[in-house]
């Protein structure tokens, strides 16, 4: 901060400061002694444009520009006044995003989508995992990689495209991924309403099992596809449109791109016997991203 002069007149040291505001230059007025008052810029690059303004306002304080530039000044105060206010309300803590507390509940799309996780895995463990994969995986037949045949999709069972994001193959599978699950539908749910987590999940769980299909065949399954769809999606919100309330720990960031590397690099199944649906990954992070892009600069340019 340098001080670049001296003001007299209290009504004159705000106009001035008003204008200085006006024009982006962040001051500090402070009243020196009596009706004397010390005029401090903020950054340095900016000290030589405050003196010239300095020097042409003591020549003529009444200047027209300068009583519009401290009436505007003050509306742009209360403007950022009400945005900073806007914002408070809407963003949680970094620490919340990994831990919603319990005074927050679980979305009820959120707990619906888990509930049905959860059943067709006690079926796939208790009953018939083959039927159950017959009926609700993406194909029954040994076909993809590099094909989009899907015959049953094109009879009209439509709804393989999304139901191998509901099977899983262990209880450690599920169990980490509906942990994530219930963090960020919850966020998503409670910012945006439950439609339209239905669409993140819809697009993300359709791109990444299209993607796993085509690339590898009909033998995979589970949300983790979804999962990183939506950790791109809150990711590009809160990077893009901070006010809607939802933000990504780089952390937690870190730590996604960290296990998508792993898995691309085939560290995970070479040192831990881990199968891992790369495509599924990949294609649901890329499409949660650009629905997240998408939406905010549809919100950002209302």
């Amino acid at each position: 901060m340098r001080l670049i002069g001296y003001i007299q007149g209290a009504d004159h040291a705000r106009t001035f400061g008003d204008f200085l505001y006006a024009q982006g230059i962040g001051n500090q007025v402070d009243r020196e002694q009596g009706d004397r008052f010390e005029v401090w810029i903020q950054s340095e690059d900016q000290v030589e444009r405050g003196k010239d303004y300095l020097r042409e306002f003591q020549s003529n304080p009444k200047g027209q520009h300068f009583v519009d530039a401290a009436s505007k000044a003050k509306e742009q105060r209360l403007r950022e006044a009400l945005e900073k206010e806007a914002y408070a309300k809407k963003v949680k803590d970094s620490r919340e995003i990994t831990n919603p507390g319990p005074e927050v509940s679980t979305g009820r799309l959120t707990l619906i989508l888990m509930v049905i996780c959860g059943v067709v895995f006690l079926l796939q463990s208790f009953w018939n995992e083959e039927l159950v994969f017959k009926w609700l995986g993406i194909s029954k037949y040994q076909r993809g990689g590099g094909s989009l045949g899907l015959p049953e999709v094109r009879q009209g069972q439509v709804w393989r495209v999304i139901t191998p994001i509901f099977m899983h193959g262990s209880f450690i599978h599920i169990f980490f991924n509906l942990m994530w699950m219930r963090i960020l539908g919850t966020i998503i749910e409670y910012r945006q309403g439950w439609k339209w987590l239905l669409v993140v999940v819809l697009v993300t769980g359709g791109v990444s099992n299209l993607a796993q299909y085509y690339i590898s065949g009909p033998m995979f399954y589970g949300i983790s596809g979804v999962v990183f769809g939506l950790l791109g999606y809150i990711w590009m919100k809160g990077k893009f449109d901070p006010l809607a309330g939802m933000f990504m720990p780089q952390g937690v960031v870190f730590m996604m791109l960290l296990w998508l590397g792993l898995g691309v690099s085939g560290a995970l199944e070479a040192g831990f016997g881990m199968r891992v649906a790369n495509t599924a990954h990949i294609g649901g992070l890329v499409a949660g991203c650009l629905l997240g892009l998408l939406n905010s600069l549809r919100r950002t340019a209302r």
